[in-house]
């Protein structure tokens, strides 16, 4: 099952270390799990004398997906605007872009 999970909301007001360690440690967990069932798959297939690159490959490509969305959600301590979330931020770009012109 797909976990699209986003902290955009959280993120400003957390503790970084707390939640970037939560997180990542559930979707390592996950991918853990999604790894063992992928090696019996392809143990097996292997042992039939076949390589189900179906499997593989749809296997890989959903890692590096998930692993890409973690790693976008993962954004450095400097770069987040502390007890503002994105939706604040955008709102402050537009009132300052309408004051200029």
């Amino acid at each position: 099952m797909k976990d699209d999970t986003v902290l955009t909301t959280v993120r400003p007001i957390s503790n970084l270390s707390e939640l970037y360690g939560q997180v990542t440690e559930y979707q390592l967990e996950n991918m853990e799990e999604r790894l063992r069932s992928v090696l019996k798959i392809i143990r097996e297939s292997k042992q039939a004398g076949q390589t189900n690159t179906k499997v593989v490959k749809g296997f890989l490509e959903e890692e590096i997906r998930a692993l890409t969305h973690l790693n976008n959600e993962i954004v450095d301590e400097k770069d987040v605007r502390r007890g503002k979330i994105r939706e604040d931020i955008e709102n402050e770009r537009i009132a300052k872009r309408s004051k200029v012109e």
